[in-house]
């Protein structure tokens, strides 16, 4: 049965004096759709945390990899 069809039921007990039904309805559609919207949720966290980080590319900057020579002087 759709969301549709149990909230126009719903409403129907309402009508009917059949408060306790209509309540148990509406609660059984709004779980549905927080359940529906955690999962949406759940799937979103899990692509960010195993997507590939992006990497900012920079221009290379000169390094020199040789250490600088350091002269013996004594003071």
């Amino acid at each position: 049965m759709s969301d549709t069809d149990t909230i126009r039921d719903a409403i129907t007990n309402l009508q009917n004096g059949e408060s306790h039904s209509f309540k148990d309805a509406i609660n059984s559609v709004l779980m549905n759709k927080a359940m529906d919207a955690i999962e949406v949720q759940k799937i979103g966290a899990g692509q960010s945390v195993f997507a590939e980080p992006e990497i900012e590319v920079t221009p290379e900057e000169d390094f020199d990899l040789e250490p600088e020579e350091v002269a013996d002087e004594e003071v």
